[in-house]
């Protein structure tokens, strides 16, 4: 476990008070929490309900005459169970390293910020993992003429659209989310279809591109993961990844979980294990160290996989 060392807290030249480097990536990097929204739920283990999508399909409705009985129809309905995953890791301060320390901000405050970014990358890689694969969702599109970084066969606003259809005629609602990872993003700026859609209403610069596909594509939210994170073992030369890299993922999916709502997935945080996370600080005699605990309890599952349409390695 990595420590900093007493002669790396406290210096004999002057401490800079102003200025300390350090690498923390924004939360607005990460796409797991806003792809799969949490809902708490009261126990580990926990069910939910489902609806049989076709009998909301039917067209059951019969002509009668007067005095005759009514047609009678119904629906089916189904249940799924899950259970979340218990998390944690601490961070300890030992208080001789806190009294030495000259770095401008409390070992404390430093430690929270990096098990925040822990809870995040843990999240992240396992929504890329599970979810920014092909087999999970209701539709896969893995035809290599399809790359939207070919600039001379890739039709990625036709391939979208085709997508949003798939899903509306599929489903009977209009995906709202697509997420990508950063070097697709590269690839639909810098795609002459797309730059040519815009180049008449505005200059195609790389804001003005970037800030137009959401509108070009008619969906409410366009999140580009552009996290990354260090694969190698711990004392190696890092290795840096992204997190996710050449998919593409269109969806439903809602902020405001509810009754009736297909959304494509959710975390499901169990609040008595920590939840979404959950800190805690206790002091440790035997290594005379303050501990900063994290607690965490989650379960990221598909609720919908027919709101969902995969493009995978697509650059």
């Amino acid at each position: 476990m990595a420590q900093p060392t007493h002669s790396q807290l406290q210096v004999v030249d002057p401490v800079l008070s102003n200025l300390l480097v350090g690498y923390m990536q924004a939360d607005t990097r990460f796409v797991a929490d806003k792809v799969f929204p949490l809902v708490q739920v009261p126990l580990q283990g926990f069910t939910y309900y489902n609806f049989t999508k076709k009998y909301w399909f039917l067209d059951e409705m019969k002509a009668r005459a007067p005095g005759t009985d009514f047609a009678r129809g119904g629906f089916g309905v189904s249940s799924s169970t899950g259970s979340a995953n218990i998390w944690g890791l601490e961070y300890m301060i030992p208080v001789e390293a806190e009294n030495n320390n000259q770095t401008g901000v409390t070992l404390q405050q430093t430690g929270l910020k990096w098990l925040a970014q822990q809870s995040l990358i843990r999240r992240e890689r396992a929504f890329a993992a599970d979810f920014m694969v092909t087999g999970v969702w209701g539709t896969d599109d893995n035809n290599s003429t399809t790359d939207w970084d070919d600039f001379s066969a890739g039709d990625p606003f036709n391939d979208v659209l085709t997508a949003k259809r798939t899903i509306s005629n599929a489903t009977g609602v209009d995906p709202n989310t697509m997420t990508l990872g950063y070097i697709v993003d590269v690839a639909l700026q810098n795609h002459p279809d797309i730059i040519d859609r815009i180049k008449h209403v505005q200059v195609a610069g790389l804001g003005n591109v970037r800030n137009a596909l959401q509108s070009l594509f008619d969906i409410e939210r366009y999140l580009v993961g552009k996290a990354t994170y260090n694969s190698a073992n711990e004392g190696q030369a890092a290795t840096m990844a992204a997190v996710i890299d050449d998919d593409c993922l269109l969806c439903y999916c809602t902020m405001t979980p509810g009754i009736f709502e297909p959304s494509c997935g959710f975390t499901f945080a169990w609040t008595g294990g920590g939840g979404g996370g959950s800190i805690r600080t206790y002091l440790e005699d035997k290594t005379k160290s303050d501990v900063l605990q994290n607690s965490e309890a989650w379960d990221q599952k598909i609720v919908a996989s027919d709101v969902g349409y995969f493009f995978a390695d697509v650059v």
